[in-house]
């Protein structure tokens, strides 16, 4: 009888120590969370989970801090494991509330939609879904109203492009014209010298021509001329009959 006594006091003592262990390490993340030291808290938390008995869920607890730790997917399974163990319509409520702030967080808008959606169904008097869902639909149409705009400037830039390209285009044909008739002028330059050379050059042979012709003519005269003395001299000889 003393030892059934004993092993049942040892057992509770257990029990309570157990008990104590994760109590403990609720009271220490609740505290932490107060203090602002999410990241601690959120480990404290899930110890306290660990330690805990199953009957005891403490997902809400765990999201919190995760969502405060910015661990947004850790959170997002907290709040759908707190959601899906609670029979109390406003608590689900809350919960699908959390889940839609943490798509709403990671900018997945229409998730935070769905999940806003799912809280006003749970209960149509949360305000603060009611409120996050226009705030959603709202984050969108600007989304879409940026996304039009980055498309429309896309597309002037695109046209301001081309227009530069078919400027740059003009620009090159003319140049290319230019230096076409600049090419063009020299070319008829140069052959108007060529011509006004040939012709200064045929002049020049022309007076070359007629300068040798009226040198040959002089010669042919002055040897006349020669010829016509020796001619008229021999006769004087032959007259006289002297020879000198």
């Amino acid at each position: 009888m003393k030892w059934f006594f004993y092993i049942v006091f040892f057992l509770s003592s257990v029990g309570v120590g157990y008990a104590q262990a994760w109590q403990d390490s609720l009271r220490r993340g609740k505290e932490l969370y107060e203090m602002g030291d999410f990241e601690q808290a959120y480990q404290t938390f899930l110890e306290a989970q660990r330690l805990a008995p199953s009957e005891v869920n403490l997902s809400k607890d765990i999201g919190n801090a995760a969502f405060r730790s910015q661990d947004y997917e850790m959170a997002k399974k907290a709040f759908h494991a707190a959601a899906n163990a609670s029979e109390n319509r406003m608590e689900q409520s809350q919960y699908w509330h959390n889940i839609g702030n943490v798509h709403f967080e990671t900018k997945k808008y229409h998730n935070a939609i769905e999940s806003y959606k799912q809280a006003l169904r749970a209960d149509p008097n949360n305000e603060k879904a009611r409120y996050n869902l226009a705030e959603a639909k709202r984050r969108i149409e600007q989304e879409s109203e940026q996304q039009n705009k980055n498309q429309e400037q896309g597309n002037e830039n695109q046209d301001e492009s081309q227009e530069g390209n078919s400027q740059e285009d003009v620009a090159q044909n003319n140049q290319d014209e230019n230096q076409s008739n600049e090419e063009n002028n020299s070319s008829e330059s140069n052959s108007k010298n060529e011509q006004h050379d040939d012709f200064e050059g045929k002049l020049s042979e022309r007076k070359e021509e007629r300068i040798l012709d009226d040198l040959l003519k002089k010669e042919i005269e002055t040897q006349r001329r020669l010829r016509e003395m020796e001619s008229r001299s021999e006769k004087e000889q032959v007259k006289s009959g002297k020879k000198w």
